[in-house]
């Protein structure tokens, strides 16, 4: 009896191998230290400040990144204006990565923002079809299963892999509030990664090292 098998075959898309042409060289070794370290820079690598101190610098990152947008979003009177929810959750989930995991490459700038802001926009662009449906209630959950799926795929194809993004596209099709906010969610995501970010630059690099790399771990020269 014949016995079949699938067989794999390698079909691989790397983006990087024709972005990575249009990328300057890094500018950050010609910026002064006080400058370039809280951009990640080092002449040499950091030592590793054990997990005593790395619990200490992710608990204050966690607190101070998560408190900064919570502290836009709650103050700024456009962002009210669309009645937000205090945190989104998945920004939970990135405060992880951001202050904790910070060198893995699911952390990077590049996924952490790029990671998101994609989840979002697909999440909200396919729930916008969803809503099409005469009673879209009873298929919400359909809409946030596709919606993760296909950020999943699209992170993956395009180098930015952030796995909260999984959680915003499912937030922009199953919360009711934030599927209101419509294609709004995916500026208030931006916004809030970017803030994080930013948080992560000053706190990771006071005794360690964020991010290990911008956009790409190739030596661009």
């Amino acid at each position: 009896m014949k016995h079949f098998h699938l067989k794999a075959r390698s079909w691989h898309l790397d983006l990087d191998t024709h972005l990575n042409r249009l990328i300057p060289p890094s500018p950050l070794p010609r910026l002064p230290i006080y400058i370039s370290r809280f951009l990640g820079y080092r002449a040499s690598p950091t030592p590793d400040v054990g997990n005593i101190l790395g619990a200490i610098w992710s608990f204050i990152g966690a607190f101070s990144g998560l408190a900064v947008i919570a502290a836009v979003f709650n103050h700024v009177d456009e962002i009210q204006a669309h009645h937000p929810p205090a945190l989104i959750a998945s920004f939970g989930a990135s405060a992880i990565l951001e202050y904790n995991a910070i060198r893995s490459p699911l952390g990077q700038p590049r996924n952490a923002i790029l990671g998101h802001g994609i989840s979002a926009l697909v999440g909200v662009g396919i729930t916008k079809l969803f809503l099409y449906h005469s009673d879209f209630a009873k298929i919400r959950w359909i809409a946030g299963a596709v919606s993760c799926a296909a950020a999943s795929a699209v992170m993956l194809l395009t180098g930015t892999v952030h796995p909260p993004g999984g959680a915003s596209a499912v937030l922009a099709a199953t919360e009711p509030v934030i599927t209101h906010m419509g294609w709004y969610f995916v500026g208030l995501v931006m916004l809030g990664t970017v803030l994080m970010v930013l948080v992560g630059l000053v706190v990771n690099n006071i005794q360690r090292q964020f991010p290990v790399y911008w956009w790409t771990p190739v030596d661009i020269r």
